[in-house]
């Protein structure tokens, strides 16, 4: 009849399926989950210096300095499959010399079980927010905050939004 090689065979490759469709239902639970979390962005305050550059040939160059408020809650994306969200505002503009120029301008790590409402007042820009020339002054600068959720068991998730 079989051999122990061959029910232990059958036995391994029945445990696997179980444990592939197992895999599969916890995937399908938070796959198609609309993750979208309404958040407030308010510039308050916009500054922008033209200072000594001494990274580059020792040119002028624009400083930007902004002080925002951000409001949120944030507990809506937190289930079973999400560990962490990663935060940040980028700022978007175009120069005559770069179509598109992308600078982060502030972060934020939210870890499960720590406070997931945000309201934040006059909060500063955490990096430097500089130009590689005069590009700052009199252009339209676009912000966006973008949040990544670090899931347990898939691949990092984008959600953006716009302000």
């Amino acid at each position: 009849m079989n051999t122990v090689l061959s029910r232990a065979n059958s036995l391994f490759a029945f445990s696997l399926s179980v444990m592939a469709a197992l895999t599969f239902g916890c995937f399908i639970t938070t796959a198609f989950k609309d993750r979208s979390v309404p958040v407030d962005i308010q510039v308050s305050k916009v500054m922008i210096k033209n200072v000594d550059d001494f990274t580059g040939p020792r040119e002028r160059s624009d400083l930007g300095f902004v002080t925002f408020d951000i409001s949120a809650n944030l507990q809506p994306i937190f289930d079973w499959n999400v560990k962490e969200l990663f935060l940040y505002l980028t700022a978007e503009y175009s120069t005559k010399s770069n179509a598109l120029n992308q600078v982060v301008l502030w972060d934020k790590i939210v870890l499960r079980g720590e406070n997931t409402k945000l309201n934040m007042k006059d909060v500063k820009s955490k990096y430097f927010f500089f130009d590689d020339g005069n590009g700052l002054r009199n252009e339209s600068v676009k912000g966006d905050g973008v949040c990544e959720s670090e899931p347990k068991g898939d691949g990092i998730c984008f959600r953006a939004a716009s302000g």
